[in-house]
């Protein structure tokens, strides 16, 4: 897993050697176990090395097979031995211990463009066909790695690094002002195909490239099924059986190393997470170095999130990191910030997660995140009461409850107060959006922002078992803590976006199973302590920034960034300025709308834009 980048000149002009590999060594500081750099005429591909996993001690990028097809990838396959079977059943000769990538490229090989079929995980990869004289590139079904390109006349340039694209001497800096707009609005660009600068594409997720005399033609090649049959164990453990035997299967895919942290909150998803890589890790009578990070708030907003984490991290036998997060919101921005984003996104030394990531990759390159655990136990709507007209459920269900009493109490004090499977990460309702008074009316008005918003409002919500791999939300979250963005050596891995656990969750009855995440719940048993097994879904219970800002006033540096000129083209200062001086007559939410322009503002002011 590494970083890639690639440049063919569709109309025959030699590469320039020097510029690939500057474009290559510019990913250094994120990959820094090789750069190297392979060209052919008018293509060339660059490759910087991260090692992640065991079999990637053996790794080299750029890879070639047999003269005809170079690849360069940024590549973490599911399933590895399944695949390996596969290909040597067609005749290829592979070690058990072959690189992901030398994989992906006999795949290529044997199946060309059908080898997506074959594949599954954390990728994204670009293969030069010299014999058709074509490119051809994909990412990963859910988009966990990003896939960036520009296309300037007949010249292609493409990485997983956005700044890596940007260098080249063709790229330009202008803005994409729809991508600002929608930031300004959302906190993120709602469109999966672009990024905050005019001249450079993303790939979506689940989608092909192929390059060939000056032509880019993208394509779909993937999504989940609309219609799937309802499995009917006739044993309701089976079910759990099943589950546990494919989490635990995702999990391992995502370690293949001795060390590793994630994040580690009270809820369910990073809990059951963490625990079941802990004993998978310690199964192997290896030496193992695993932590656990929890993010805890200690005086903004009530915060018992440590002391469940804590309970987890006893139990299971690991160590536990504590990030206050006060330490880091609270500070004022850092003008020699040792990392800038390349898209804005945050301040980072404001940041909690990214000293969370800061302290692994100290002595890890791995680090498990829960994220996906609400969509992935959020029924379809197609679904809707159609899995209570199948006896067996109903009957089976009864039956495992009046085997556990405890947990069946449990999900009736929930059933009784009313709650429901949740909308968005923190597992609050979604709240209501006003219009921001401060944006600069001639830039809301070209930009047609009150239309957007209120699109964006009417939008069905976002963490439905299909918006895992449409919407913009989890496409954003992937690129947020790619090593491209967060500048550390470190990969952050998805064990709830995995295609077959997900595929099987699609084929299970809602009811019983997602009801409070029943089924995760039921699997956890034995590995969570029953404090947190049996615990609600709680939300963050407050606005940590809003009690800031109540707590402090304006700072200095606020108005600094508010008032810079770079700014004012997409916001009005003043009316801003306003708002926060009036802060006792905005809610939370609209509070938090402002904060985006701030870090717009920082993000602009570091920029050296043409």
């Amino acid at each position: 897993m590494s970083g890639i980048v690639g440049i063919v000149n569709g109309d025959g002009q030699p590469i320039d050697a020097n510029l690939l590999q500057q474009m290559t060594d510019l990913m250094r500081p994120q990959a820094p176990d090789a750069q190297n750099i392979w060209s052919e005429g008018y293509v060339g591909l660059g490759h910087a090395l991260l090692r992640t996993t065991w079999e990637s001690e053996h790794e080299q990028q750029p890879l070639g097979l047999n003269g005809k097809v170079w690849i360069t990838g940024d590549i973490r396959l599911d399933r590895r031995q399944e695949l390996i079977d596969r290909l040597r059943a067609c005749g290829r000769n592979l070690e058990n211990d072959a690189p992901d990538v030398d994989l992906v490229l006999h795949g290529y090989w044997v199946w060309g463009d059908a080898c997506l079929e074959q594949l599954s995980g954390d990728f994204a990869f670009a293969i030069w066909d010299s014999q058709q004289q074509r490119l051809f590139c994909a990412r990963d079904q859910f988009g966990i790695v990003p896939f960036y390109y520009a296309q300037m006349g007949q010249t292609l340039v493409f990485s997983n690094h956005l700044n890596t694209v940007r260098f080249h001497p063709r790229v330009s800096d202008k803005l994409n002002e729809s991508a600002i707009a929608d930031y300004l609005l959302f906190s993120m660009n709602m469109d999966r195909a672009t990024t905050t600068f005019a001249d450079i594409h993303k790939l979506p997720p689940a989608h092909t490239l192929t390059y060939s005399k000056g032509q880019v033609r993208i394509q779909r090649y993937w999504q989940l099924p609309e219609e799937v049959e309802y499995l009917n164990y006739q044993r309701p453990e089976d079910y759990i059986e099943h589950f546990r035997e494919l989490f635990e299967r995702s999990v391992a895919d995502r370690l293949r190393t001795n060390s590793a942290g994630t994040h580690l909150s009270g809820g369910m998803d990073s809990t059951s997470i963490a625990a079941t890589a802990y004993k998978l890790m310690t199964e192997t009578g290896a030496p193992v170095d695993f932590r656990g990070y929890a993010i805890v708030y200690q005086h903004l907003i009530p915060d018992d999130e440590g002391d469940y984490a804590t309970q987890v991290a006893e139990m299971a036998g690991f160590p536990i990191e504590y990030v206050v997060a006060e330490d880091y919101i609270q500070q004022a921005p850092e003008d020699n910030s040792e990392y800038l984003c390349p898209e804005p996104l945050l301040i980072a030394n404001q940041t909690a997660e990214l000293e969370t990531m800061r302290r692994v990759a100290g002595y890890s390159r791995v680090l498990l995140a829960g994220f996906g655990g609400d969509p992935a136990f959020h029924p379809p709507p197609s679904s809707q009461g159609k899995s209570l007209q199948n006896p067996h459920t109903i009957r089976d269900y009864i039956r495992l409850l009046r085997a556990r009493v405890r947990l069946r109490t449990r999900l009736r004090q929930w059933r009784q107060s009313g709650q429901q499977p949740q909308s968005n990460v923190t597992g609050r309702k979604p709240p209501q959006k006003e219009f921001p008074d401060w944006l600069n009316p001639e830039f809301a008005e070209r930009m047609q922002m009150q239309a957007r918003l209120q699109e964006r409002l009417t939008a069905s919500p976002e963490l439905e078992r299909y918006g895992m791999e449409t919407a913009p939300l989890w496409s954003n979250i992937f690129a947020w803590g790619d090593p491209g963005f967060s500048g550390f050596p470190v990969k952050v891995r998805y064990p709830f976006f995995d295609v077959s656990l997900v595929l099987y969750l699609l084929s299970v009855p809602p009811e019983p199973w997602f009801k409070n995440k029943f089924l995760l719940r039921e699997a956890m048993r034995g590995l969570l302590p029953d404090s947190v097994r049996e615990r609600p879904k709680t939300p963050l219970r407050g606005f940590p920034h809003y009690n800031l800002m109540q707590q402090r006033g304006i700072q200095p540096w606020i108005v600094e960034l508010a008032t810079l000129p770079t700014l004012t083209p997409y916001i009005n200062p003043e009316a801003l300025l306003f708002r926060w001086k009036t802060l006792a007559e905005l809610t939370p939410t609209n509070y938090n709308q402002t904060i985006p322009a701030l870090q717009l503002a920082y993000w602009l002011h570091h920029q050296n834009l043409d």
